[in-house]
């Protein structure tokens, strides 16, 4: 089962989505599962059995996975099941401040970030709802709760600002004129807040365009990046293939069962 589900409407700045992915019955248990690092983060909480991770480890019951810098490899089993909060830059800032440099390539245990009476609380109740539909207005109550104790960090809107910028394949320099900041102290905030600078994360949010269009057979795949050498590069070092060795080989199984909707927005995830 792959089902998408909307957020509150006074979440959708900060909540692309909820993915609900599901395998019980274990069709890709014991396989290798890639994934693709997007210009987002992501909320997990499972459900079911949760998978485990490269080195082997069972992942936290519910966790915050930051940006990433490169593919990452998972190791799904029978039982599977669990819902991702996809956080946009946006999201990430407002409703998990300053831990950017402690989530990026990393998966954190949300009871570091929220503690661990919140976070069980909420991995209880999802655990017991069950129901996408029902999973979904847990988690609106619990991001909302989460805005509703905390304030919003004084540069939230200049790093929305400059982050519109980027994702719409505009310059560092016009993100930054954007944010009414230098380059350097914008730099200072997004590493503070993401991990990762806004250099970088223009090249995620190109490479994401890339592999989507790639995926999807739309759009165009060479947005953004300089040449043709540019695009191999970035791709190389980021997914570990290259844009011609992928499009001969084509999306993996588990990708080509989790797709999204090819209209809409969403990331490429699943390699």
């Amino acid at each position: 089962m792959f089902v998408t589900l909307p957020p509150d409407p006074q979440l959708a700045p900060m909540v692309a989505a909820y993915w609900f992915i599901e395998d019980i019955e274990g069709a890709f248990a014991g396989q290798t599962i890639q994934t693709s690092p997007i210009p987002m983060a992501v909320l997990s909480v499972n459900i079911g059995r949760p998978n485990t991770g490269e080195d082997g480890s069972v992942l936290p019951r519910a966790s915050l996975l930051g940006l990433q810098s490169r593919a990452r490899f998972w190791r799904s089993c029978q039982d599977t099941y669990f819902v991702m909060v996809m956080l946009t830059i946006p999201g990430l800032v407002r409703l998990f401040p300053h831990t950017g440099p402690d989530s990026t390539d990393r998966i954190l245990d949300l009871g570091a970030i929220a503690g661990d009476a919140l976070a069980d609380a909420l991995s209880r109740s999802v655990s017991a709802a069950f129901e996408p539909k029902e999973i979904a207005k847990l988690l609106d109550h619990w991001l909302i709760a989460r805005l509703a104790s905390s304030q919003a960090v004084l540069e939230l809107h200049r790093i929305s600002a400059a982050h519109t910028v980027l994702r719409g394949n505009g310059s560092v320099f016009d993100a930054a004129e954007a944010a009414s900041v230098n380059r350097r102290q914008l730099h200072r905030w997004f590493v503070r807040h993401t991990g990762i600078g806004p250099k970088e994360l223009a090249d995620l949010e190109r490479l994401q365009n890339s592999l989507r269009s790639c995926q999807r057979k739309r759009g165009d795949a060479d947005l953004g990046f300089s040449d043709q050498a540019h695009k191999i590069r970035s791709w190389q070092r980021r997914l570990g293939t290259t844009p011609g060795r992928y499009e001969k080989t084509g999306p993996s199984s588990v990708a080509d069962h989790f797709k999204t909707d090819a209209s809409r927005a969403e990331p490429a995830f699943y390699l």
